[in-house]
């Protein structure tokens, strides 16, 4: 065996994990073959009496199935076959006479969670990187060996719904209190403890957790599990477009199959995971996983990587920069104009980690560890020792560039500036620093302790080592950077400001707030347009849509409303509790002082005209950023509008989307609105070329490299 190691010592059987030229192991097709003969093996063995499956990786158990086996597998007969064929070697685990524990140190997830459950005991290791979870959901489908069914009967079906429909993590302390896991411990009292479990074992005396009472009532009343059903239904749609189709699905597969004859519903599983596992959707979330992968290691590590950071800024963007260095870095030092603030900053930092605390993900002698990493001053020379320092003020070319002079004047030769900007040229920013090479954006998504994704955007002046260590600096916090070239706006905001804009127009065309913000909400979004601008800061948008204006023209003309909505009303969204909406009561009602802005002329708009016009200029938008070489990659693109602005990672991003709408019809639909509103549906260049070649952003890839 190349991936598998089995060993028997004083008739204990120990079958190890360690996948050959990997860090993780994973259920692959061949280590699926090779355990089946290992089973078959062990149970020849009569002299065996117990077996104890272990990993060899440092911090991974089993990190699940090979996804890039399933993501190769097109249909859903092959699909089946294969799972089928897993179902039948992991339910032989199940089937030894003899106790069989899982030993989990690291990672245990998806697939390895699955197998860990055929094993009638399960030790979980108290190391932080032990993690148990079905994070199947997250690809666009469900733990397909068995979850459903063996999660369940073993932690309650509505822990197992919690379990299988979120995705969340386990860490050992909750495996145990939910009766995951027998047993936990530090992983250097193996070699003691595990002799200890598995002497309760051969004595049957491990005590199983008792689950609770409405378990009982579940199992014997089909109306305490219909409520429970119900609950879970309107958790999902709360918070899951009806498209996405996994955790639907997953659902009913379990409201199917409980109470069932066991080879019914691993069948009933199988079949449906079959059916999603072979469907765009997920092979789209499978892209976006390795793309996340992909990014989090582009980047070589270095000797001395940054650990302490100064933040100039302490608005909403500022703090949320503070709060992700105290987490993660090992000094931090706010720069601010009166040491009165620092109290009220350092508390708002505080409440960042509420979630943290509430989760039991931290205790708050942790989070008082990490607030005490904050230090602060009022003076520039107080930032002497910086590493790098960040500057998150307001969003003023001049102010930015004040703040630069007296940044330089006191920080070392090596140190990096940066800058938040969100829409500013990085070229213009930078343009009177002595040292450019040190010199880049990095520009945050609101809110900072939510959003994955930074755009690092470097002048043409800076070194390629500022980039490295930026990069490394952001993917050892948790964040996953991309790096696009210098242009108003970027990436995201320069392709997100036209589609707010286009809602606006069409609000003005007649349509109204409601009936535009549910249907983008229907097509997918996190949010409509106008719950959106009123979130972010129509003050932000406002600024942002105009140094857009400024920088391309009249293909960007703000739209009237949004600048009477702004100038003329002083509306600012929910940081002033009135915007497009009002927030200052539970019920969310739009703003009358905006509809009497409105003409009362109202027009029928059909659902579609509405999601192309919006979604379309989008399209037209990220053709441009390819076509001046502001990235070479529409998947880049892609990744950058679902983990910037939440576009829906089941169509794919953007450019994907407009690929399985036709070139073709996207080209000639914006021709048709560029007849009635004008040049900003003018197709781009690149489109245009793609339309005449039959190509799209798959194919097409010779048309836009620079």
């Amino acid at each position: 065996m190349n991936n598998l190691i089995l060993e028997i010592t004083n008739n204990i059987a120990t079958l190890t994990f360690d996948l050959k030229n990997s860090k993780a192991n994973k259920l692959s097709f061949e280590v699926l073959s090779e355990l089946d003969s290992a089973l078959d093996e062990i149970k020849q063995n009569k002299e065996i009496k117990a077996l104890i499956i272990d990993s060899a990786k440092p911090s991974i158990f089993i990190a699940g199935a090979d996804i890039k086996e399933i993501e190769a597998m097109s249909t859903e007969e092959e699909i089946y076959e294969q799972i089928s064929k897993g179902d039948d070697i992991l339910n032989k685990i199940e089937a030894l006479s003899i106790p069989t524990i899982a030993y989990i140190h690291g990672a245990c997830m998806g697939g390895g969670l699955e197998l860990a459950l055929c094993c009638d005991y399960r030790i979980a290791t108290t190391n932080e990187k032990t993690k148990l979870a079905f994070p199947e959901v997250k690809l666009g489908f469900f733990p397909g060996l068995g979850g459903t069914q063996r999660a369940p009967k073993l932690v309650g079906l509505m822990t197992a719904l919690d379990m299988i429909l979120t995705g969340k993590n386990y860490d050992a302390k909750k495996a145990l209190r939910i009766g995951l896991v027998d047993e936990i411990f530090d992983n250097g009292q193996k070699e003691f403890k595990l002799k200890e479990f598995l002497k309760k074992v051969l004595d049957n005396k491990v005590q199983r957790k008792k689950l609770p009472f409405i378990n009982d009532l579940m199992q014997r009343f089909s109306l305490t599990r219909a409520y429970v059903y119900k609950k879970a239904l309107q958790g999902i749609e709360q918070k899951v477009n009806r498209d996405f189709k996994a955790p639907y699905t997953a659902l009913e597969v379990i409201q199917n199959t409980f109470g069932e004859a066991f080879e019914k519903g691993i069948d009933i599983e199988a079949r449906a995971f079959s059916q999603l596992a072979a469907t765009k959707e997920s092979k789209y979330m499978i892209e976006l996983f390795f793309m996340f992968e992909k990014l989090n290691k582009n980047y070589e590590k270095t000797q001395t990587p940054i650990s302490n950071v100064a933040v100039l800024g302490n608005g909403v963007m500022g703090k949320g920069i503070i709060w992700l260095f105290s987490k993660f870095l090992s000094d931090i030092r706010i720069k601010i104009r009166k040491i009165e603030q620092a109290h009220d900053i350092i508390s708002d930092v505080a409440k960042l980690y509420d979630s943290s605390i509430k989760r039991r993900s931290m205790s708050q002698n942790q989070v008082d560890f990490k607030l005490n990493k904050i230090s602060y001053t009022d003076k520039f020379n107080g930032l002497g020792q910086t590493q790098l320092a960040l500057e998150a003020i307001i969003e003023d070319e001049k102010a930015k560039k004040e703040a630069f002079y007296e940044l330089e004047n006191v920080l070392d030769k090596d140190s990096i500036i940066a800058t938040n900007t969100s829409s500013i040229s990085i070229e213009k920013l930078g343009s009177e620093l002595k040292n450019k090479k040190n010199f880049l954006g990095i520009h945050f998504f609101n809110p900072v302790n939510i959003m994955p994704l930074v755009e690092i955007i470097p002048s043409s002046h800076t070194s390629k080592k500022t980039i490295n260590r930026v990069i490394e600096l952001l993917t050892s916090c948790g964040k996953t950077p991309i790096v696009v070239g210098d242009c108003a706006g970027f990436i995201v905001n320069r392709i997100l400001l036209p589609y707010l804009n286009e809602a606006a127009f069409i609000l003005e065309e007649g349509s109204d707030i409601k009936t535009i913000d549910k249907i983008l909400k229907d097509f997918g979004l996190p949010m409509g347009p106008f719950t959106l601008a009123d979130t972010v800061g129509i003050d932000i948008g406002f600024k942002v849509a105009s140094i857009l204006n400024e920088s391309y023209g009249s293909r960007m003309s703000i739209a009237p409303i949004l600048t009477k909505v702004y100038k003329d009303l002083k509306l600012l969204g929910k940081k002033n509790k009135k915007g497009f909406y009002l927030y200052s009561s539970k019920n969310l009602e739009v703003n009358d002082e905006v509809t009497k802005l409105l003409s009362t002329n109202k027009k029928a708009f059909n659902e579609k005209e509405i999601i192309e016009r919006c979604m379309f200029i989008m399209v037209n938008e990220a053709s441009r950023c390819l076509e001046e070489g502001i990235v070479n990659d529409p998947k880049i693109i892609d990744f950058a509008m679902i983990t910037g602005t939440g576009f829906p990672p089941y169509k794919g991003g953007i450019c994907a989307y407009a690929n399985d709408m036709g070139i073709s019809y996207v080209v000639d639909e914006l021709k048709k609105y560029e007849k009635v509103f004008g040049e900003r549906f003018k197709p781009s260049l690149l489109l245009e070329k793609l339309n005449k070649e039959n190509k799209d952003f798959k194919t097409g890839e010779e048309l836009w490299k620079h």
